[in-house]
């Protein structure tokens, strides 16, 4: 058998989703916490990064990753019983990471308006828009 060239390895393409969801009904909020316990752990297993950001009854998360982990990903928030009316905002290729810090950050939204009036936004300028109030958030990782 013939000596194989290595080949360089090549990080996974990244894909990013922004979406947004209500607390289901039959939830209440300290559901959050349950989300990030187990989040963290296995957004680190898949090599996703991200903040989610909650204001009570809203969820607005922007996750980054590998392709395949990202879409698996979104198929479980989709089926999650904790989360209602899933829309996805935004979704593409990234060319690098937004989110180095942590796995899952996490800040709370003290402006349930502002958060609605962002629900509304689509495509690129629903993206634009979260990145913009990223850095009036008091994110924790």
């Amino acid at each position: 058998m013939p000596d194989r060239i290595p080949t360089p390895t090549r990080p996974l393409p990244l894909y990013e989703f922004l979406y947004w969801s209500q607390l289901a009904d039959s939830q209440t909020p300290t559901a959050i916490g349950q989300i990030l316990a187990r989040a963290r752990p296995f957004n680190a297993s898949n090599g996703i990064t991200g903040l989610l950001v909650f204001d009570g009854q809203r969820f607005c998360q922007h996750l980054e990753g590998p392709v395949a982990a990202v879409e698996a990903l979104m198929g479980r928030i989709a089926a999650d019983e904790r989360h209602s009316e899933v829309h996805i905002a935004y979704e593409g290729a990234l060319t690098q990471r937004r989110y180095h810090r942590f796995d899952m950050g996490y800040a709370r939204a003290d402006d349930p308006l502002e958060m609605e009036q962002l629900a509304l936004l689509r495509g690129d300028a629903a993206l634009q828009q979260f990145l913009a109030l990223r850095s009036s958030f008091d994110i924790q990782s």
